[in-house]
Parts: C-alpha cells; sequence; structure tokens
C-alpha cells in the first residue's frame, strides 16, 4: 500500500517541504518594480521658492549687517561695493571695521547661483561671524 505525504500531516508529523516558488515570484516582482521606479523617484523636479510670512519680530538691520547681492553677483554692504574676492580681503585685513558680533543677512536676487550663496555663507562663518540668515521675499497674501 502506497502511503501518501497526506497521511503525514494527519498523523501530525511536520511537513520540511516548502514550496518557495510562490515566495521567488513575489519577490522577482517586487524586483521588477523596484528596478523601474527607483529612477523616477531621482528626478527633480521645477519648483519655486515659497514666500514667507514671519510671525515674529523681524529683524532689526540697523544692528546688523545687510549684504545685498544682484545678479550681476555684486555685493553691497553699507554703501560699498565688493566683489567675492575683495569681501574675502576686507574681512581677513579689516578686523577691527567689521564688528563680529552683529548677525548678517544676506538679500540674494533669484537669479544668484547656489553656489554663490554657500561661498558667502561660508565666507562669514569663518570670519566668525556667529549668525548668518537669509532675507526673504514678504508674502503678499
Amino acid at each position: 500500500m502506497r502511503k501518501f505525504r497526506h497521511a503525514r500531516r494527519l498523523r501530525g508529523e511536520l511537513m520540511s517541504e516548502i514550496n518557495i516558488t510562490p515566495f521567488v515570484d513575489v519577490l522577482l516582482v517586487l524586483l521588477v518594480s523596484f528596478l523601474i521606479s527607483a529612477p523616477l523617484l531621482t528626478l527633480t523636479l521645477p519648483i519655486q521658492l515659497p514666500e514667507g510670512k514671519l510671525e515674529q519680530r523681524l529683524p532689526d538691520y540697523e544692528e546688523s549687517i545687510l549684504a545685498v547681492v544682484n545678479k550681476n553677483l555684486q555685493i553691497a554692504i553699507r554703501d560699498e561695493v565688493y566683489s567675492l574676492q575683495s569681501l574675502s580681503k576686507s574681512l581677513t585685513n579689516n578686523k577691527t571695521f567689521w564688528e563680529q558680533k552683529l548677525p548678517v543677512y544676506l538679500q540674494m536676487d533669484e537669479q544668484v547661483p547656489y553656489g554663490m550663496l554657500m561661498e558667502l555663507m561660508l565666507l562669514f562663518k569663518n570670519a566668525g561671524f556667529p549668525q548668518v540668515g537669509l532675507v526673504f521675499k514678504k508674502d503678499s497674501r
């Protein structure tokens, strides 16, 4: 008489044979879907920087340093115009002229590259200014 596999289950014995075909099928489907969707997640979307409404106090520009950068990458501070290199030299050579306890606010044109923003922020931070912030357009709503 032939013994059937089902007879083992009826007697309470554990079956050590596992059918992994459905498991492999599910894993392959997940792998393929991940490979298709992963490149789509890295695409950059065109964004527009938001306007903001500051609920707290506005910064006092009279007791701070306001650096205005135009689209030609000219930096205007206290009625003087600098380039990035001339500002760097002025910060290192004229330490008595620059009050390093004052906060620095950067007001930049929309067309100024992000690299320029980072260079300017690092320039002020490395010169010893503890606070460097950004000025944004006031919300028109």
